[in-house]
């Protein structure tokens, strides 16, 4: 989509709004929303960034950008993201694009937890330990292996979700994960403690009909809200303050970046469209 085509689908958005029962302002508000949005990712993304080529890394940069770099107040965030919403929703319906990049990507709360920080080496063992103590018993090995998967291979939570017993790979030795499909899929290697904590909890595993690897204590796949109140609930109990499961994403990217300098292999390992994504993903926290 050029920057006329992208034009033209925010005329027939604005038409939409107006045959609508939203007020003139949040009109005018939405489309100002927007094309502050378009003149950030042409400028943080490159000069070919248009509305059509908006992935979910996208919005989760643009989120990151207003609540971080601007200091955005939660009220201003959230109405960016409810216009992102609302426009993409209009896109997917009108056929120019072929999937809602805002799915899956939460409003701010205000308690911060968009926002995320990486974890430092401290951090790391305060919230496995507070996880290895957790009150559920039966449920203390998958929590665990849920948070040492997302700090050593930077899987999304919808991807955790989504982790099937068919996409672990086991070789000789140890094995990885697949995940995706087709052009998308990529192959992430586990370092020896992941392995471990995962082997672990396929032990005690309920075997049930459904082939997702991470189950609830009644033995249907888990969701993403559970998984984000497992992060939220460790970190409360280890006392650690805005640590979300972007946080433990960021935390992996920078490590395996402090560890072999390849932007270009971080990328991959995130899941990320191009490195300069990932270049701006990483940018607030170290000078890349």
């Amino acid at each position: 989509m050029s920057q006329e085509q992208d034009e033209v689908i925010l005329t027939k958005f604005e038409e939409s709004l107006s045959r609508s029962a939203l007020s003139s302002s949040t009109i005018v508000n939405y489309l100002a929303d927007l094309r502050v949005f378009a003149r950030w990712g042409k400028e943080e993304i490159g000069a070919e960034f248009s509305l059509e080529s908006v992935s979910q890394e996208h919005i989760r940069l643009y989120r990151f950008h207003l609540t971080q770099e601007l200091n955005r107040a939660v009220s201003t965030v959230n109405r960016h993201l409810m216009a992102l919403r609302k426009f993409f929703a209009f896109a997917k319906e009108f056929g120019a694009v072929p999937l809602n990049p805002t799915n899956g990507v939460a409003l701010v709360q205000n308690d911060g937890q968009a926002n995320s920080r990486p974890l430092a080496e401290d951090d790391i063992k305060k919230l496995l330990a507070a996880a290895a103590k957790g009150s559920r018993a039966g449920l203390i090995r998958r929590d665990v292996a849920i948070l040492q998967l997302l700090l050593h291979t930077g899987l999304r939570v919808s991807e955790i979700v989504d982790l099937q017993k068919d996409d672990i790979i086991f070789e000789s030795p140890g094995f990885r994960l697949k995940i995706g499909n087709g052009q998308e899929t990529r192959y992430l290697p586990l370092c020896h403690e992941a392995q471990k904590v995962l082997i672990d909890y396929l032990d005690l595993r309920p075997q049930t009909g459904t082939d997702h690897v991470f189950l609830s204590q009644q033995g249907h796949p888990v969701s993403e809200r559970t998984v984000q109140r497992i992060i939220s609930d460790c970190a409360k109990s280890a006392a650690l303050e805005g640590v979300s499961a972007q946080s433990l994403r960021r935390t992996f990217a920078l490590h395996l970046l402090a560890e072999t300098n390849d932007l270009e292999l971080v990328s991959r390992r995130l899941g990320h469209q191009n490195s300069a994504i990932t270049a701006q993903y990483l940018a607030v926290h170290k000078n890349i």
